[in-house]
């Protein structure tokens, strides 16, 4: 359609819609019925599959038809019916990140922020406002309340309802409240960190989520450690805005 621009070597499969205003970029490969709207920027190497829909309208009452924007990165995939929404306000972004992978039936609110490589699994969904962390893993059904966080490299069980931020390098699980489970061993190993650090990690989340615990001090004892990712967990805890999930034995 005119007014849109098209990278080269693109595919578009029947009965696709593409907009005014998006950006689709090269070696794309869009599958059938699917459609970009909106202001939408849309990295090169991307798939999406059949009933893909991208820019939409976000749904919050507040919108008013301003000018906002979806930004995703390179070579993520979209599987069947998946739907990204723009944001609300003028000028605003929602913006998935390179290498997300979002499975059928999975859904991006408006005006979050997602982190590369994270996996959105069958039926899971963002609320508004909602940030994903590099390399989580959103399991089947689960979903992230609008504001909340979930630091990177958690996993999301399937189900679950995050209501509180999760953070990072965790397992988290269930509802109301969602509850951390213990640290994502095999994520850390597959993410590359070195044994003392995967030890001063798990260490870390232990004391946070001790019983009787009281995490913002925890934190504040750990935002000094030798240890990087350590300092990022400390930090994550010591900012949260919603407070963070309960641990296995706190309410």
């Amino acid at each position: 359609m005119p007014g849109a621009e098209i990278g080269l070597g693109v595919e578009i499969g029947p009965f696709s819609v593409v907009e005014p205003g998006v950006v689709i970029g090269d070696g794309c490969r869009i599958g059938p019925q699917v459609h970009l709207l909106g202001r939408l920027e849309l990295g090169q190497g991307c798939v999406l599959r059949a009933g893909t829909v991208l820019g939409g309208e976000p749904q919050d009452d507040k919108y008013d038809g301003a000018r906002s924007l979806v930004r995703i990165g390179e070579n993520c995939q979209f599987h069947e019916h998946t739907t990204v929404h723009r944001a609300t306000d003028e000028g605003q972004e929602t913006v998935l990140g390179a290498r997300v992978r979002m499975m059928a039936g999975s859904h991006v609110g408006h005006n979050c922020v997602v982190g590369d490589d994270v996996v959105l699994v069958n039926g899971s969904a963002l609320g508004g406002h909602a940030q994903i962390g590099e390399r989580c893993i959103l399991s089947g059904n689960s979903a992230v309340h609008q504001f909340t966080r979930v630091g990177r490299l958690t996993m999301v069980a399937g189900g679950s309802m995050v209501t509180r931020d999760a953070p990072p390098f965790s397992m988290v699980t269930g509802a109301h409240p969602n509850r951390w489970r213990g640290a994502n061993r095999i994520g850390l190993q597959r993410a590359g960190f070195e044994p003392n650090e995967c030890d001063a990690i798990r260490k870390a989340l232990r004391a946070i989520f001790a019983p009787g615990a009281a995490a913002g001090e925890v934190a504040q004892s750990l935002s000094s450690s030798e240890f990087p990712a350590v300092r990022e967990l400390a930090d994550f805890v010591l900012t949260s805005p919603r407070g963070v999930c309960a641990g296995l034995n706190q309410r």
